[in-house]
């Protein structure tokens, strides 16, 4: 028997010196080819602690005469079960090869260490662990995004009817084929392993995690840093993801709980003597791309109504603050520019709703949303607080069309009343089902999700038929304005990916190789349309249309809607800033981040 174990020792000690080797030669490449070696790098302490309690352990083992290290044929076969899972689950193996030997070490390791402390009871973490990872590999081939941050807190928010549009038949089936997948694996782990005595695992997996953060050369910028010491490294990201997104969303709702109305200051307006009858609607459209409306050029004939009014100014650049929704709503209607969470004091917002505003100087507002959600939602808490002052909520479960009898008859019960109509609906958003299904204008037309790539011409149908069908509304909810002086700005939240760059669904969201605002998926549908009636009220509103006319040509942005607002119709507020308001002979375009007029096809 000591015979077998110092065999054991030796073959186990033949491999680590073999392996060693190879990654000191991988390590030397990588220098040569211009990889940073990390010498400072905060995990690196972490390589000797663990080599040093690899050799306590040997000599441990030696003196109580129990194997000192599994054999090295165990060694070389979990060696090539690690490597499979590195190109299987880490991106770093192709981006950086060189860089493969640490994966392969740290994922070797981890199993060794997992099972020599816990044996069985270490698949409480693999499993589902390996089921997250396929999950995150067919979601990285589907959609070309992996699942970050800003992914889960969409989830924890998203409704039943968007997730539905991922959970097919097929998705379905392959989940299963994921589950018998990890089963699988996790027997090849325990085949693998069960054999080895404890110590001489954990000396092996101590000299395994130590060894990769010993030879550890990350990529410059660290862009892979966590993917390189997969498993450890994943599970680490895997974690701070669901923190930060649990906080996303918290914090998303507290800031909007911080603001101060803005009518808490003193403010007036001009323009108006009474209840003229005016009506303001506001429409914060849903995942409405600029690129896919005809009346900016796109070949489909997405918008007919729009291409036919005579009193509308339209926006063909216009870039969302963000790729989500509460994040976008709240830039559109305070006065928060950007990103609401930049840390430069004039980027983040200091006050709440410009509705507020209109509401204390003598308008009414009423708000009509899609859905009605969970009110524990981040999405319904935020809209609630930004539409706080309005006199009733509508939902249309129906969808987009189901409103406009509601807005007609507020519409009558308010014959001089000045109003404003504060509109939110599902439009483009994800399912892309809301449409006229009888008479689809763009077939063959389907929301089906699974492997997008393969059917991007019927989802890109459907996107553009739910285009025309928020057309439809646009005139169904003019034609019921007629007569009253009114003014109708529509400004969607965020874009949508639809292929572009080989990315499907909401734009930003993911890690890929191009952010949000690098790709057109960032410019949004905007227009104002206006009545003859309202341009005739008062010779303001007709010389700041004039203005406005005159901006069409210029980037513009979220962060012009509050100020434009108040502009437009002349509300005096010290929370006014004329170099925002597209109004204003002053305005200012906007100059964040966007593609630029160069890089648009």
């Amino acid at each position: 028997m000591p015979c077998s174990r110092t065999h054991c020792s030796v073959s186990a000690i033949i491999y680590f010196v073999v392996l060693f080797a190879v990654a000191l030669v991988l390590s030397s490449l990588g220098t040569f080819a211009g990889l940073s070696r990390a010498a400072f790098h905060p995990l690196c302490w972490g390589g000797p602690v663990l080599l040093s309690g690899a050799v306590a352990g040997m000599i441990r083992a030696r003196r109580r005469g129990v194997a000192v290290l599994p054999p090295g044929r165990m060694l070389l076969w979990l060696t090539l079960f690690s490597l499979v899972c590195a190109y299987a689950f880490t991106p770093t193996a192709y981006s950086a090869p060189l860089c493969v030997h640490i994966t392969l070490m740290m994922a070797a390791g981890a199993m060794c260490l997992s099972w020599g402390l816990l044996r069985q009871w270490c698949f409480v973490f693999w499993a589902p662990f390996l089921l997250w990872e396929l999950i995150q590999s067919a979601a990285f081939v589907q959609y070309g995004t992996r699942i970050n941050s800003l992914v889960l807190a969409e989830t924890l928010e998203s409704s039943w009817e968007e997730a539905l549009a991922y959970i097919s038949v097929l998705n379905v089936v392959l989940l299963g084929v994921a589950i018998a997948m990890v089963w699988c694996l996790c027997r090849l782990i325990k085949r693998m392993l069960q054999a080895a005595e404890r110590v001489a695992l954990c000396n092996a997996g101590m000299l395994l995690c130590g060894g990769s953060l010993l030879f550890c050369f990350p990529l410059p910028g660290e862009d892979f840093e966590h993917e390189l010491y997969w498993p450890v490294g994943e599970l680490v990201a895997i974690y701070l993801n669901f923190d930060e997104a649990f906080h996303h969303n918290i914090a998303t709702v507290r800031l909007v709980e911080s603001l101060p109305s803005p009518a808490e200051q003193p403010s007036s307006i001009s323009t108006l003597n009474g209840d003229e009858g005016v009506v303001l609607v506001v429409h914060v459209g849903e995942s409405l791309r600029a690129d896919r409306m005809s009346i900016n050029g796109y070949a489909k004939d997405t918008t007919p109504w729009l291409r036919s009014c005579r009193h509308i100014i339209n926006f063909p650049q216009c870039v969302s603050a963000a790729c989500d929704t509460c994040q976008a709503q709240i830039a559109i209607l305070t006065d928060a520019r950007r990103d609401i969470y930049e840390t430069a004091p004039d980027m983040v917002a200091h006050t709440g709703s410009v509705l507020e505003l209109f509401h204390a100087n003598g308008f009414r507002l009423y708000s009509f949303m899609g859905i009605p959600y969970n009110s524990k939602l981040k999405y319904d808490r935020v809209i609630r607080l930004l539409t706080r002052c309005s006199q009733q909520r509508f939902n249309s479960g129906s969808g987009p069309w189901g409103s406009v009898p509601q807005i007609q008859k507020v519409l009558q019960e308010n014959p001089t009343a000045n109003l404003v109509f504060f509109i939110n609906n599902e439009g483009s958003h994800t399912p892309f089902k809301y449409y006229d299904h009888d008479n689809p204008p763009f077939t063959p037309a389907s929301s089906n999700f699974q492997n997008p790539a393969a059917n991007a011409l019927p989802i890109n149908n459907a996107y553009d038929n739910t285009v025309h069908y928020t057309d439809e509304f646009f005139r169904r909810v003019a034609e019921s304005l007629q007569g009253r002086p009114f003014v109708y700005l529509y400004v969607s939240d965020h874009g949508e990916y639809l292929g572009q760059n080989g990315i499907w669904g909401r734009g930003g969201l993911g890690e890929s190789e191009v952010s949000y605002h690098e790709t057109d998926g960032c410019y949004v549908g905007m227009f104002v349309l206006y009545s003859p009636e309202f341009a005739a009220l008062h010779p303001h509103f007709a010389q700041a249309l004039q203005q406005m006319q005159q901006k069409t040509s210029t980037v513009v942005a979220h962060e012009h809607i509050f100020h434009t607002l108040l502009g437009l119709f002349g509300i005096k507020t010290p929370h006014y800033n004329p170099a925002l308001d597209l109004c204003s002979p002053t305005a200012q375009p906007y100059a964040g981040p966007h593609p630029g007029a160069d890089s648009r096809p």
